[in-house]
């Protein structure tokens, strides 16, 4: 598979160049693709392009600043145009595509993948409605949980397996970000932050056991609390 420029050169190396794609060239791609099923778990719901797309939600946490995050929205835009207008698939909305930095539309478009989300393909292979039956508590944890966790990340979906049990989930994090309250409304009951002190992240990381430790007895220590209360 080829991108090409204007011109008939092959694209250049890196997101800037997105927004010089003329043309796809797709003969040199590996009949046995054709033959084969590709099922890709995302762990986010995101779409390619847009203010839940690829560049603006994860862009900063890379390091783009808002004018970068401008101009790879656009070079996205442009690459899901030529793609409707080459090969005839209209990706620009379609859930998951986002993922990995905009890997998944490229499989879905040219391994005609079949993109679904990471946590319930993993609550699947685990038949979690079976253990969910008898269970009282779920203790669950994320790197950090903010605004995008909504977004297809492990602990919203487990929590939305849970909801219909009516079962608390209650989430162990390495840190809090903007947004954070929107798992609330998923059905995330409490998040508990590891870090008990003003740490360098070299430090918590160093310290991972201990701390993790550290807001697990905190957080039984608040379901004890709410227990004698009843």
């Amino acid at each position: 598979m080829y991108l090409k420029t204007k011109e008939g050169k092959p694209l250049g190396l890196g997101a800037k160049y997105l927004k010089d794609i003329h043309t796809i060239d797709v003969s040199g791609i590996d009949p046995r693709i054709k033959e084969t099923q590709f099922i890709v778990a995302c762990d986010v719901k995101n779409p390619l392009c847009g203010e839940n797309g690829a560049s603006a939600v994860y862009g900063p946490q890379k390091g783009a600043t808002p004018q970068m995050v401008k101009e790879l929205d656009h070079g996205l835009r442009h690459y899901a145009s030529v793609i409707k207008e080459v090969l005839g698939k209209d990706i620009i909305h379609v859930e998951g595509t986002g993922a990995a930095g905009g890997l998944g539309a490229g499989l879905l478009v040219f391994c005609n993948a079949v993109l679904q989300s990471g946590i319930k393909t993993v609550l699947e292979a685990v038949n979690i409605e079976q253990h969910l039956k008898d269970t009282g508590l779920i203790i669950t944890g994320e790197g950090k949980i903010d605004g995008q966790s909504v977004f297809g990340k492990g602990p919203v979906g487990i929590a939305e397996a849970a909801k219909p049990y009516h079962i608390p989930v209650m989430v162990l994090t390495g840190g809090i970000g903007e947004g954070a309250y929107k798992a609330y409304e998923y059905g995330i009951s409490s998040i508990m932050p590891i870090v008990n002190g003003s740490i360098s992240l070299e430090e918590s990381m160093g310290r991972g056991r201990e701390l993790i430790e550290d807001a697990s007895e905190r957080m039984m220590r608040i379901l004890k609390a709410g227990m004698l209360m009843k």
